[in-house]
């Protein structure tokens, strides 16, 4: 089937997907997710633990690239709180658009 990335998902379905491109798909660091890493102090490892660990807390529909974007908030290795902006563009992969700390 294919996966068609304007169509909402709920939230739970979401985190599924977003687990599995984890487990077994591509996980993409856009240019800019990669300069907020470093300014934050944000490795590989942590935005993988939020996106595995923390809760969908706002997402919102981008008419210009036709896909959704989901807030994700948690807590990195060293258990302080932060986001990871992520997009689903594909049943198998999603690119990381930005970190908050």
């Amino acid at each position: 089937m294919q996966f068609d990335q304007s169509i909402e998902i709920p939230d739970d379905e979401a985190k599924s997907i977003i687990r599995e491109i984890l487990a077994d798909g591509i996980l993409i660091l856009s240019h800019h997710a990669k300069e907020r890493m470093a300014e934050r102090g944000y490795s590989l490892q942590d935005v993988v633990h939020i996106l595995l660990n923390g809760e969908i807390v706002k997402k919102e529909y981008k008419n210009k690239t036709r896909n959704w974007l989901y807030k994700i908030q948690g807590y990195d290795l060293e258990n302080d709180e932060g986001a990871v902006i992520v997009a689903i563009i594909k049943r198998m992969s999603a690119i990381v658009i930005t970190v908050l700390g």
